[in-house]
């Protein structure tokens, strides 16, 4: 099936994360209403807060609530949005490092792609998301 024009693809959305107000609410619009799969739920290890991962198989949304306190640190920004895109692609590392360099987007190198800073891309699409690209040949690592 053919969707806005939309072609099979090497490049393809690996996950999401959103950072969400209510985790218990955003948790069950995916579980209960959209038939996600609840796959790893707890406290999540870089920052203050609590964490969810649902799949359908083909993506995974991690889901954050951030809190003010606790044993890690507090997250600055702890209001609701979509703050990564995980892509896939092939070559990743390579010749997508140099395209996109000369748009000026700010890229930081990984060992297995790039990342694209929240405060580059808000230049191009007008919100602050990160956007993160690993190879298609190192995902299963991830």
């Amino acid at each position: 099936m053919r969707y806005y024009g939309i072609v099979e693809s090497e490049t393809r959305i690996l996950g999401l994360e959103l950072i969400v107000a209510d985790i218990e609410r955003a948790t069950a619009l995916f579980t209960e209403v959209l038939g996600f799969e609840l796959y790893e739920r707890g406290r999540f290890d870089l920052f203050a807060g609590e964490m969810a991962v649902v799949t359908d198989g083909a993506i995974a949304i991690t889901l954050l609530q951030p809190t003010t306190d606790g044993d890690r640190p507090v997250l600055p920004d702890r209001s609701p949005r979509l703050s990564q895109i995980i892509l896939a692609a092939p070559s990743a590392a390579s010749e997508k490092n140099g395209v996109l360099l000369e748009s000026g987007l700010s890229i930081t190198p990984t060992p297995s792609g790039f990342y694209l800073t929240p405060e580059s891309v808000a230049g191009a699409l007008g919100i602050e998301t990160a956007i993160v690209v690993v190879s298609n040949d190192t995902e299963a690592d991830e």
